[in-house]
């Protein structure tokens, strides 16, 4: 269970780190972090750009934002203009998925622990799991989304309590990736998965192998 605690641990990190909207600025598609030795890019799809200002790199791992191209100042390449409202984001960490027998990421244990006492603690903002509610979870691909409801204090003023997250392997390095709704966007369950969706996608293209 230790390895799925660092999971959940950098998955709260990824909702916390780096999340302040007023403080955007500039915005590209792409972002290449180190990360234990290995160069892990990050890439944001349709009209989303990477933050640079929220992009931090530690021994740790690496924190990555995306956002509406339009907000951070540039011109998406995609879609008709209107805004987003949501940001997404991307944490990667220096420790790698535990793997079953066979190499594969064990998402099913990711998707067990979460569900306990534990995990829905390490989920929550507050760290009060008695907040917390998963309301789904699915498998596409190797990739495992959430659908995660957090009742507790948001880091972000007005996003909405619920949210999806995805869990992956991206060159080796255990991965979390997030979508959060602004409440006066209309961002709901169905749009914030594909979303997310999208950002994995573009994030596994980028990094084969």
């Amino acid at each position: 269970m230790r390895t799925c605690s660092a999971i959940l641990a950098a998955a709260a990190l990824s909702l916390a780190a780096g999340c302040d909207p007023a403080a955007m600025g500039g915005g590209s598609k792409t972002a290449a972090v180190a990360v234990a030795g290995r160069s892990v890019n990050i890439v944001a799809p349709g009209s989303f750009c990477v933050d640079p200002a929220s992009t931090n790199v530690s021994a740790s791992g690496a924190f990555v934002m995306v956002s509406d191209c339009a907000l951070l100042g540039g011109r998406p390449p995609e879609g008709d203009g209107a805004p987003i409202g949501a940001v997404m984001t991307a944490s990667i960490s220096a420790a790698a998925l535990a793997s079953d027998g066979a190499g594969a990421p064990s998402l099913a244990e990711i998707a067990r622990f979460a569900g306990t006492a534990e995990g829905r603690a390490m989920l929550s903002r507050s760290g009060h799991g008695d907040r917390v509610r998963i309301r789904a979870t699915r498998t596409r691909g190797d990739v495992l989304y959430m659908l995660i409801e957090d009742r507790g204090p948001p880091p972000i003023a007005g996003i909405e309590p619920q949210f999806w997250r995805a869990f992956l392997e991206v060159q080796g390095q255990m991965t979390v990736l997030s979508v959060l709704g602004f409440e006066d966007a209309g961002v709901g369950p169905s749009q914030g998965l594909a979303y997310l969706q999208s950002f994995a996608d573009a994030v596994q293209r980028a990094n084969p192998g």
